[in-house]
């Protein structure tokens, strides 16, 4: 008797214990188990090929199984890779995680945490374009929610992210520190999360150097919106001679423009991108970045979403790294300047 015709039943018997205990294993409760109990249960399930009824599962434990990704992009690097880390985590929570691409398109976005909703996902790993009415509309289904970027303030649910301030301010400080006095900014949309808080870390760097100044553009986060946003910079007699960009996405885009100008990187214009996805060791030249910690991001999302016995909503801010390369002006792998 195995696969689909194998009860818990039979489990039990097989681990020598009561089908109650076998549910306690595989809903993680609600009365905790034995490690050793534990060990006969899930061993006598694998001999078994047991596989437990997701739904019975479902409307035992009064959960889904499900957690939601709401992105605004998927083909971005950082969201396809954040994508990969939480999946490994949810799976490994016997969790499925359901993908809510929105396109930059709010509407899309609307509909998405609709459905989200509608299937009761167990919680939603946030990165929102109008992050207010996204977290109210949760809020009101009683869905639980990890924000990825920095939040209003009044608003109530927890976030994971770096400190954007200040990982604006030393990459821009990074770039004022070889020399570079003009300073291009290519933020995302002037109201997307994370915009404010990159602007306001640049003119904390600026304000060091009162000779050093920034112009500032916002796109789209795509590195073909970056591209057409930077082109009239580049057609200029003296363009910027470095480029902040607020993503890697939008720094892809940069570098091909330089190129298409005919700019060389960084002897004529320097590039500097946010995110440090492992696309940045591929590029030409090699792509200077903040490095997120990702699969650390992705981790803790989850962690935090599955734990039921601690619903306050709290500011969880992780570690980042500058990682200087070429593009910035610095030697490949030792992070020193080059001479201009």
């Amino acid at each position: 008797m195995r696969g689909s015709m194998t009860t818990a039943r039979d489990v039990a018997e097989r681990a020598g214990t009561s089908t109650a205990v076998v549910s306690y294993v595989f809903n993680n409760g609600p009365r905790p188990v034995s490690a050793e109990t534990r060990r006969r249960v899930l061993e006598a399930a694998a001999e078994l090929d047991y596989r437990p009824n997701i739904l019975a599962r479902a409307l035992s434990a009064g959960r889904t199984y499900s957690l939601g990704l709401l992105i605004p992009q998927i083909r971005n690097p950082y969201f396809a890779t954040l994508a990969e880390h939480l999946e490994s985590f949810a799976r490994q929570h016997d969790h499925l995680l359901l993908i809510g691409d929105s396109a930059g398109d709010p509407e899309q976005e609307s509909a998405h945490i609709g459905s989200f909703i509608e299937r009761k996902v167990d919680g939603v790993v946030l990165v929102s374009l109008l992050v207010e009415p996204a977290i109210q509309r949760f809020a009101a289904a009683n869905v639980p929610v990890v924000a990825l970027h920095p939040v209003p303030d009044g608003v109530t649910v927890s976030t994971l992210s770096i400190d954007y301030v200040a990982a604006a301010a030393a990459s821009t400080e990074h770039l004022l520190s070889h020399g570079y006095r003009t300073i291009g900014v290519v933020t995302g949309p002037e109201d997307s999360p994370g915009t404010a808080e990159h602007r306001r870390g640049i003119e904390q760097a600026l304000e060091a150097h009162p000779r050093a100044s920034a112009r500032y553009v916002a796109s789209p986060v795509s590195r073909f919106a970056a591209r057409d946003a930077v082109r009239p910079w580049f057609r200029q007699k003296r363009p910027p001679r470095a480029i902040y960009c607020s993503t890697d996405e939008q720094a892809f885009g940069v570098l091909y423009a330089a190129w298409e100008a005919g700019l060389r990187v960084p002897d004529d214009v320097a590039v500097m991108g946010f995110d440090g996805t492992s696309e940045c060791t591929v590029t030409v030249p090699p792509l200077a970045s903040v490095r997120q910690p990702i699969e650390d991001t992705a981790r803790q999302a989850v962690e935090l979403l599955l734990d039921r016995s601690n619903r306050t909503a709290t500011r969880h801010v992780l570690d980042y790294g500058l990682v200087p390369s070429a593009s910035c002006g610095c030697q490949a792998g030792d992070g020193l300047p080059v001479s201009d």
